[in-house]
């Protein structure tokens, strides 16, 4: 269970984090980009059920590599186009939550349970599904109105009746976690 819920987080960073250029690669990914002081290196590490691999930038005397350089801008883009041949030819394989995870909808800003609205796919939204062991979820909460009236972008609440009826499965393959 810990290590679904570490991937489920890793995917949020290519979902709505750091390292969103890889979203259009069509399949589920998990990743990490960093960046260290100067910046005088960056990274990403990430992959699927079948590959994982890592880019790490940086010169042999470590000096700066300019004041925009991140793990998502130079890092990622490179990773990406290793994936596209990477990849090509495998299936598809979505990270499946182990028996007894529970799926809470969060509000991504203050990390509470939220009642009464439903995550939509933004990568914006404010408010996230998030993987937890039984009894571990939060227990304090936000009222739907606190979230969109602290939101600059939100998104109306959504129908709950498709959610409900997908199978695990498909759920959450459509959701990420947080970054």
């Amino acid at each position: 269970m810990t290590a679904y819920q570490v991937v489920h987080m890793l995917e949020g960073v290519v979902q709505r984090g750091t390292a969103t250029i890889l979203r259009d690669l069509g399949r589920p990914l998990f990743g990490k980009t960093g960046t260290t002081t100067g910046p005088t290196n960056v990274w990403f590490i990430g992959g699927s059920q079948q590959v994982v691999a890592g880019v790490y930038l940086g010169f042999d005397r470590p000096r700066s590599m300019g004041g925009y350089a991140q793990g998502g801008t130079i890092a990622a883009p490179i990773f990406r186009q290793f994936a596209r041949s990477a990849f090509e030819g495998m299936p598809v394989i979505p990270f499946r939550a182990p028996a007894g995870i529970r799926m809470v909808r969060i509000d991504r800003n203050s990390g509470q349970r939220v009642y009464g609205a439903w995550p939509g796919t933004d990568p914006h939204a404010a408010i996230i599904w998030e993987a937890f062991k039984p009894e571990s979820e939060p227990r304090r909460t936000v009222a739907r109105e606190v979230v969109e009236a602290t939101t600059r972008r939100a998104a109306p609440a959504q129908s709950n009746s498709t959610n409900e009826r997908r199978p695990d499965s498909d759920f959450l393959q459509r959701e990420g976690g947080i970054y």
